[in-house]
This record gives structure tokens, C-alpha cells and sequence, in this order.
């Protein structure tokens, strides 16, 4: 009975040890679409208004402007992972 206890510990530390990883590569990604907007913007705003006009009827801009709904869409799943992480460090605390 004490071997499974400690598997199943282990497994935690391991469940929240990933989550915790994966928190951080998803809040560097998000972090650097944030920043890359702001270029973006600050870019978009030296060409001017006509120039810009043709960049923005691209298929590239199209997709850029898709994956920042996305990411903006995947905030409440961000949230909902840092909520799991939370309770999954308080688990692991009380275990100890």
C-alpha cells in the first residue's frame, strides 16, 4: 500500500511538474505575440494608411490576424491552467 502512495506522488510531482512546463512555453509564446502586435502596430502606423491597405488584404495578414483571435480566444485556457496548477501545488503540499 506505502509503493502505491508513492507512485501515485510521483505521478503527481510528474502531472504538475509538466503542467508547470507547459504553463511556461505557452506564457512565452503569448508574451511574444503581444510584443510582435505592438511592432506590428507601431509598423503599420510609419507606412501609412494606403500602403498599408494592400498589406492587409493578404493572405499573410489573414492568417496573422486569425491566430491573434486565437490566442486572444485561449486566454480563459490559460486561465483554466494556471487554476489547475494552483489546486495541483496545494495537493502536492498537503501530500508532503
Amino acid at each position: 500500500m506505502e509503493e502505491k502512495l508513492e507512485q501515485s506522488n510521483a505521478e503527481s510531482e510528474w502531472n504538475l511538474e509538466s503542467a508547470e512546463l507547459a504553463y511556461g512555453v505557452i506564457a512565452r509564446y503569448v508574451e511574444h505575440t503581444q510584443v510582435s502586435g505592438i511592432i506590428i502596430a507601431m509598423l503599420a502606423s510609419a507606412l501609412g494608411e494606403e500602403r498599408v491597405g494592400s498589406i492587409a488584404a493578404s493572405e499573410y495578414w489573414q492568417s496573422y490576424m486569425a491566430s491573434k483571435r486565437s490566442i486572444t480566444d485561449a486566454r480563459q485556457d490559460v486561465e483554466r491552467l494556471t487554476a489547475l496548477i494552483e489546486r495541483m501545488r496545494k495537493e502536492s503540499k498537503q501530500a508532503e
